[in-house]
């Protein structure tokens, strides 16, 4: 596993899609995102393993970096990478110095985790809703959708962010498309925070959305969503800034 990384969640997914010019069609912003198990007696050497492996890479890439998270719901034994605003063409590179870093941690990595799930993920610039005084936000909502009917779904969520633009509504959120295999993520949307605080209360998003189209309908369009969307589930992860790299 090359130390390629992009994660659910925060500032540092704020993604801005290439475009050369006017006339060309904006390239495909790409992430590469690990999902990590470790054994519940090696956290302590996982960590150890990490933290000389990303002085590796800094070292190797000084203009790489990366964000790690921990989870704060579900399985606690888990850590999320993430890199992202790269495309696709930018995984044909040959990597020589991070390869060799790879090569020096493997043993005492695969050592410390007993899973790990990998995955490419799409971000969704025209699903996804931008701030201009963004900040600071090292706390994620991820919620993961499993569609029954992903066109109905997405044409609505398009027509919610636009709605958001107009509403210059305060809050971010950037979806994404994910691609793993069995056991992959999907589609998911992710809610940064600053603090866990931001999280109280109702923060009126849907109710902005029935002013912006009326109420009823609003009303049907929120009928759509409910029959596209088989199921849905929500974690929580938060950055842990040790382990992380950021240039931001």
């Amino acid at each position: 596993m090359k130390k390629l990384i992009m994660v659910a969640g925060s500032a540092a997914l704020m993604a801005n899609v290439a475009i050369a010019d006017n006339h060309e069609e904006a390239e495909d912003m790409v992430g590469r995102m690990y999902i990590e198990y470790v054994k519940p007696e090696m956290r302590s050497d996982y960590e150890s393993v990490i933290s000389d492996w990303n002085d590796c890479i800094a070292e190797a890439d000084s203009e790489m970096h990366w964000h790690v998270y921990r989870p704060e719901t579900g399985d606690l034994g888990r850590y999320a990478y993430s890199i992202g605003d790269r495309t696709w063409a930018d995984f044909d590179k040959e990597t020589p110095e991070l390869d060799a870093c790879y090569q020096e941690f493997k043993e005492r990595y695969y050592a410390s985790v007993y899973k790990v799930h990998g995955s490419f993920d799409i971000y969704m610039d025209e699903h996804s809703h931008h701030v201009d005084d963004d900040v600071d936000r090292p706390i994620a909502m991820v919620t993961v959708f499993d569609l029954d009917d992903p066109r109905a779904f997405l044409e609505n969520v398009k027509k919610y962010t636009e709605a958001a633009g107009e509403n210059e509504w305060k809050d971010p959120y950037y979806f994404y498309s994910g691609i793993g295999g069995e056991g992959a993520t999907g589609l998911y949307v992710v809610s940064p925070v600053e603090n866990f605080s931001d999280f109280d209360g109702d923060n009126g998003f849907w109710k902005m959305l029935s002013d912006h189209f009326g109420e009823e309908e609003f009303e049907k369009m929120r009928e759509q969503d409910r029959a596209a969307i088989n199921s849905y589930y929500t974690d929580i992860w938060k950055r842990d800034d040790e382990l992380s790299s950021s240039h931001d």
